[in-house]
């Protein structure tokens, strides 16, 4: 019992992944654990067990789904709770995305039978409604434990300049970019470079400081205890973000961003996706692939003494994403949902005026490298193979955008 609700959370019984509790830790409210098929993919692990038992023996008030539309859990969820009872839904999918058959009729189906829509972002929000979302809509961002992740001592007294960069090792979150900023500061003053995570980049991103020299300036440390991690961050004067838009997939909310601020670093990264969103006026952003660019803007934070100003505007920002702060807007939503106060609006019957809605309403969705709307399946985030059919599809739709960017530069020249 917290703050008025009785929660009971029900998870898979196993999930595959860097960073993951073996075993859960005890909490103040109910856990079920259930056995699930494709564990570890986030859109289409599906339940062994028909829910329709779990459900009667909850006597909910309010389902909450943290799940996208799309996904093959929340249409079992949805296929098993009472037609009366109030569902509110999870979506971080900030890029307005055309879904192959069943997933769009999974997804239209949610946005008719879920009373309101959680988004971790304005983008996010947009893309629902866009794609016909008549619900409530109210942008709830991902949260942090203020217990845990608290302000440094950061100052730039000292000689040198920590950056760090924490996250999946993989292309799209521009790892070996991170080096080259480390390479281009140090040319101007001590620094390091603490990255802390793993994946593909790892070993580029060694043999690219090798290559500009500052190797022994690198420190690449594996996934970290969330009380370890903490303590990395608060060694960080600034966490670099800086992450590519890719043909189906661009930065969804940052939660770094939110740990990076708790902890007093500045976060410097890309304007791509909800990064502006999420570190509002206490970061420094540039545009995608801009290194020169964010190399100058770091060296002139810690130059200019305009430091100080953007930690504290990042610490006074995060104070709003505590998990506290996130739980009591979340159980507001449930209680404007259990009372009805979340009807239906009537939206443009065309898909183009109600996307001209959601862009007045929220903002513009998230731009991907090609600027189209992708076709995109909703496959395992990472890891697996990619089945053949799958993969034909993906690889016609990546040959489509390049086409189109390889047209439009042609006219640009020709101008």
């Amino acid at each position: 019992m917290s703050a008025g609700v009785d929660v009971t959370l029900v998870v898979p019984v196993s999930w595959p992944g860097a960073g993951d509790e073996a075993e859960l830790t005890a909490e103040s409210f109910r856990i079920v654990e259930l056995a699930v098929r494709r564990a570890g993919d986030v859109n289409r692990h599906k339940y062994v067990e028909p829910l329709e038992s779990v459900v009667a023996s909850l006597a909910l008030d309010v389902l909450d789904l943290h799940e996208e539309p799309f996904s093959l859990a929340a249409r079992q969820w949805l296929s098993a709770v009472q037609p009366d009872t109030p569902v509110v839904m999870y979506t971080a999918q900030n890029v307005d995305k055309r879904l192959p058959p069943p997933f769009a009729q999974f997804e239209y189906a949610a946005h008719q039978r879920v009373a309101a829509l959680y988004p971790c972002s304005a983008q996010a929000a947009a893309v629902a409604r866009g794609k016909g979302f008549a619900g409530l809509v109210d942008v709830i961002p991902l949260g942090y434990d203020d217990g845990r992740f608290t302000p440094g001592s950061q100052s730039l007294d000292g000689d040198e300049l920590v950056l760090a960069l924490f996250g999946r090792l993989v292309v799209e979150k521009g790892v070996t970019d991170a080096v080259e900023v480390l390479a281009r500061v140090h040319a101007h003053r001590p620094a390091r470079l603490v990255i802390v995570g793993s994946g593909p980049e790892e070993a580029p991103a060694r043999a690219r400081a090798a290559a500009l020299g500052v190797a022994d300036r690198l420190e690449l440390i594996p996934w970290q205890p969330a009380s370890e991690l903490a303590a990395t961050y608060r060694r960080a004067h600034v966490v670099l973000v800086p992450s590519y838009p890719t043909e189906t997939w661009v930065e969804q909310f940052g939660r770094v961003i939110v740990e990076a601020q708790a902890s007093g670093a500045v976060v410097a990264g890309y304007a791509s996706g909800s990064i502006a969103e999420v570190a509002g006026d206490a970061a420094i952003l540039t545009d995608v692939g801009a290194v020169s660019e964010l190399a100058d803007q770091v060296l002139a934070l810690a130059d200019s003494g305009e430091y100080g100003l953007r930690r504290e505007r990042g610490i006074a920002l995060s104070r709003e994403r505590t998990w506290a702060r996130v739980a009591e807007r979340q159980v507001e939503l449930y209680r404007r949902v259990a009372r009805g106060d979340a009807p239906h609006r009537p939206l443009p019957g065309s898909p183009r005026q109600r996307r001209e809605l959601a862009r007045v309403e929220f903002g513009g969705t998230a731009a991907t490298v090609a600027g189209l709307r992708p076709f995109a399946l909703p496959l395992l985030r990472k890891g697996g193979a990619v089945p053949s059919a799958a993969a034909a599809v993906i690889d016609a739709s990546a040959e489509l955008a390049a086409r189109v960017r390889r047209t439009r530069q042609r006219r640009a020249s020709s101008r």
